[in-house]
């Protein structure tokens, strides 16, 4: 196999120039080219929930929610579920993926000590059952710890325990200003290195905006987690009736890969542990406060934005005719509120579901098509790329 050496060597060649010129950046570049020959492993999946593969190694992943909406739950849940000892699903719909359990490294920035110890005594070690498996748990609360210390403190911890998945809770605490662009963006370009050199899954919890756009991560450092992360899952305590217990749903609100279709709902019992719920008297929402559908009306879609369909039934067949939608949404503006953008993307398409609509959005700024920002007052905008 040809090495990318090689192939430089015969490009520079061609281009009349000797092996002499390499210079330090470019052998350093070297090491990121990607060519049809490029010996790359299939990516490792960790866990599966609703048999949809998530949680990779060597990516981001995040969770993310209002206060008291579960975070904390579903990350012990996979706690409990990648070390247990049987390849079993401890709440109906999430497993683990391989067949020995996983090495797991929590750290808390957030509670309590006694909080922490709770949760691994009281949740996590009663779902695992039996005798707890001491060799698989790094559990840390760092809460004390000096900020600018902490992301160290992790990295060597990595480093040194080699654990497969890496739970941070909350990110917001390794650094100062959430809304500092600069610090953020170096945050998670060292957690995105953390986890490509370490082999792992880093999990980061983070917390919703409380501005009426309370899809979007945090501050400036959940833009920029946005941009890079893998899959976010949404927490979400939802509406209950007196007397029946509350019910919680995890919701896939973007995926680079493997779309979850469907939110995944538990109950937490009287000892502290998810089990799956009893939905009598409960109105199932989404993330938006919407009561919960799994399909689109397509009938009622603006077909002027649908280039096919490969099933009339089905919305995630559908191709849309991003750039136009987009551009058609902007109309002359250069720069919209999230909210207008909203608005206006869903009146064109007559999109009634906003989850649907987030994904369209997802698309588009992965595309290119649109940037997904803050502007100087912290409110999320999305806006049209430079022109070249």
């Amino acid at each position: 196999m040809m090495q990318n050496s090689d192939l430089i060597a015969g490009e520079l060649q061609r281009a009349g120039a000797s092996a002499d010129s390499f210079s330090p950046l470019l052998l350093r570049l070297d090491g990121y080219r990607i060519t049809t020959e490029s010996d790359l492993s299939e990516e490792a999946f960790l866990m599966s929930i609703k048999g949809k593969q998530c949680f990779p190694r060597r990516d981001l992943s995040a969770v993310t929610g209002q206060a008291k909406s579960g975070k904390t739950v579903l990350v012990s849940l996979l706690m409990a579920s990648a070390a247990s000892a049987e390849q079993q699903e401890l709440l109906p719909g999430i497993k683990r993926l391989g067949a020995l359990p996983l090495k797991v490294m929590w750290v808390d920035t957030e509670q309590s000590p006694q909080s922490t110890l709770q949760i691994l005594k009281g949740r996590v070690a009663k779902m695992i059952g039996g005798d707890f498996p001491q060799e698989l748990f790094y559990v840390f609360n760092i809460r004390s710890a000096y900020v600018d210390d902490r992301y160290d403190l992790i990295a060597e911890g990595v480093a040194t325990y080699q654990p497969d998945i890496v739970i941070i809770d909350n990110i917001r605490d390794l650094m100062r200003d959430i809304n500092d662009g600069t610090k953020s963006q170096e945050l998670i370009e060292k957690l995105m290195q953390l986890a490509q050199e370490q082999n792992c899954n880093v999990i980061c919890v983070l917390h919703q905006n409380r501005s009426a756009d309370n899809r979007g991560l945090r501050g400036w450092l959940g833009t920029e987690l946005m941009n890079k992360v893998f899959e976010v899952f949404t927490c979400q305590k939802l509406s209950q009736k007196d007397g029946v217990k509350p019910t919680f749903s995890v919701e896939q609100t973007l995926t680079r890969k493997y779309d979850i279709d469907a939110p995944l709902y538990y109950q937490v019992s009287d000892e502290g542990i998810p089990v799956a719920p009893n939905l009598k008297g409960v109105q199932l929402r989404n993330v938006q406060g919407q009561f919960a559908t799994h399909q689109e009306e397509m009938a009622k879609l603006n077909q002027d934005y649908i280039l096919s369909q490969a099933d009339p039934s089905d919305a995630r067949t559908l191709e849309w005719d991003l750039q136009k939608l987009f551009n058609d949404a902007m109309a002359d503006w250069q720069v919209r509120t999230a909210d207008d953008m909203e608005q206006r993307v869903m009146a064109l398409t007559h999109i009634r579901r906003k989850q649907y609509y987030y994904k369209l959005l997802d698309e588009a700024v992965n595309r290119g098509i649109v940037l997904r920002q803050l502007n100087r007052v912290g409110r999320v905008v999305i806006m049209l790329p430079p022109k070249s």
